[in-house]
């Protein structure tokens, strides 16, 4: 009895028409992101409106039947900055949202006789208001805290000349940069009210320059987007289950011991399964405020399988025979991995973990944050560029090797050299669609970070990055077609093979080498004999 994958046992025109299917559903995957005509996430920018403080009313809200007269910012008549509350009112908001991110854009016009630091820091009090749909139809209902706080900012700001007026020397104001405001990983309610005062006592907010106003950028993702995003995941659920169970299957039915690569494409499976999980629908009935880390967590785990299966995958074959094929034989290079995932683990906790707590906390809020931050960031990011190059020498070899001992199948006989060449076909088509897989899958993870990170809000100036949900869905497909592949093609099945000679390569040297045995796999045989 010999144990063979599915791959060795599909005949090149059945193998075209399976990767023919995969292929089209590829093609669907990125035609239901295109074809929506839905950009996955939305972005606003109106400004803060300037109300004067009213110390008898708890809030200051502009509708319905609001209490704020419009005012322009003046300090005479001895007022301060207590004296006036920059007040921002979100419309309706639905939990198809998911998540709301917003950062707010300093207006800082320019005037000799106020000084703006380059240092300067910039300390508020901010409070969130909400209310039910209920609650806003009424007129007499008031405004419920969500959360109040105070922060501190530091003020980055260029100074932005106009060219065309006499005194070219003289700045026409300042361009700043945005910072972070608040995020909300759960929408519990429809309406928002922000309060926002500045904090100019005790030497605070000091130095900030002519400040007149703040623009409030808003980003949360698309109803349409998020509706095709639940239906996808729904979908893609139970067929990669499905998968994992005909693995499942197979191996018992083979009765195979898992060998290392075994267990690592079952648990590849298993994280696919849970990344695939549609447990969204829950966050539309019960609001839930760690479901974004939850979400985060999920998605490194499978990424981190799925970059570990890659380095097992073309590591297996590269290893010495002289070694153990211990999970730990390649330690230098899971090390390297889990180090970077472990190092984004850490950021992700640290910034949405107490943002639970307070929404309005973020750690680039700080110096020590910021630079912490970028530490690891940094550190991430030479981590994943090491385990690329690494990846792609060792498909490099893989692929160097195989053709070096390809010519010692010129002894066989031509049916049996048919079939050792269409595995080597086999083999080498499946390493070139990993390398492909991994390097899309990382260039897709860091686009993503820009993507979020990197906003651009002067209309003039296009975007540098334009994301569309083709291209999210289209990767998304990717990831998952390539699971459910590898869990097909390498599902054990059973060969009778009564004449152990017809597996046998015979060199010039009259020297036999088998290429199958009992208990093993014909696939790893005679990946192992092409390239040891």
């Amino acid at each position: 009895m010999v144990y063979l994958v599915l791959l060795e046992q599909l005949t090149r025109r059945k193998l075209l028409i399976f990767l023919i299917c995969l292929l089209i559903i590829q093609i669907i995957y990125f035609l239901i992101g295109g074809l929506t005509g839905a950009k996955p996430t939305n972005v606003k920018n109106p400004e803060f409106t300037l109300c004067p403080y009213h110390a008898d009313h708890q809030w200051i809200y502009l509708h319905p039947e609001g209490i704020c007269n419009e005012v322009d910012l003046s300090f005479q008549a001895k007022k301060t900055w207590k004296d006036f509350v920059f007040v921002i009112q979100l419309p309706r908001i639905t939990r198809w949202f998911q998540t709301l991110t917003s950062f707010i854009v300093p207006q800082i016009e320019y005037d000799s006789r106020v000084n703006l630091s380059s240092n300067a820091i910039l300390t508020y009090d901010v409070r969130l208001g909400y209310k039910t749909d209920e609650m806003y139809k009424d007129s007499n209902s008031e405004w419920k805290l969500e959360i109040k706080s105070r922060e501190s900012r530091s003020i980055q700001c260029q100074p932005r000349y106009h060219y065309g007026i006499e005194n070219k020397n003289i700045p026409d104001g300042y361009t700043c940069e945005p910072l972070a405001f608040f995020e909300l990983s759960t929408l519990k309610y429809s309406y928002y009210l922000i309060n926002l005062q500045i904090v100019d006592e005790n030497g605070l907010s000091q130095n900030i320059g002519k400040l007149k106003s703040f623009i409030f950028v808003v980003i949360h993702q698309t109803e349409t987007f998020t509706k095709v995003w639940f239906i996808l995941k729904t979908i893609t659920f139970p067929i990669v289950l499905a998968a994992l169970i005909w693995f499942c299957r197979q191996m018992k039915r083979a009765q195979k011991k898992y060998s290392n690569l075994d267990k690592l494409l079952f648990l590849l499976g298993l994280s696919a399964c849970i990344l695939n999980a549609p447990v969204e629908w829950l966050t539309l009935i019960i609001p839930f405020n760690g479901f974004q880390i939850y979400s985060e967590i999920r998605q490194g785990f499978f990424l981190t399988v799925l970059l570990t299966f890659w380095l097992f995958f073309a590591g297996e074959h590269i290893i010495d025979k002289s070694a153990h094929h211990s999970f730990w034989s390649y330690g230098k290079y899971i090390v390297l991995l889990w180090f970077a995932s472990s190092i984004l683990l850490i950021f992700e906790l640290c910034q949405r973990g107490y943002q639970l707590w307070n929404p309005f906390y973020s750690i680039w809020s700080t110096r020590t944050g910021r630079n912490a931050s970028l530490i690891f960031l940094i550190l991430a990011g030479l981590s994943s560029f090491i385990y690329i190059i690494c990846l792609i020498i060792l498909v490099v070899r893989v692929f160097w090797n195989i053709r070096s001992k390809q010519g010692e199948l010129t002894a066989m006989r031509r049916i049996r050299r048919l079939m050792y060449q269409g595995a080597f076909y086999r083999f080498q088509f499946l390493l070139l669609t990993t390398i492909l897989c991994a390097v899309l899958t990382i260039v897709w993870y860091y686009l993503s970070q820009i993507y979020e990170t990197d906003w651009v809000w002067n209309k003039d100036k296009p975007s540098k990055i334009q994301y569309s949900g083709a291209y999210i869905t289209g990767i998304y497909g990717m990831l998952n077609i390539y699971v459910f592949a590898v869990l097909i093609l390498f599902s054990p099945v059973i060969s009778h093979v009564d004449d152990m000679d017809e597996l046998t390569l015979t060199n010039d040297d009259g020297n036999v080498m088998h290429l199958t045995n009992n208990q093993t796999s014909a696939y790893e045989m005679i990946s192992k004999a092409s390239i040891s």
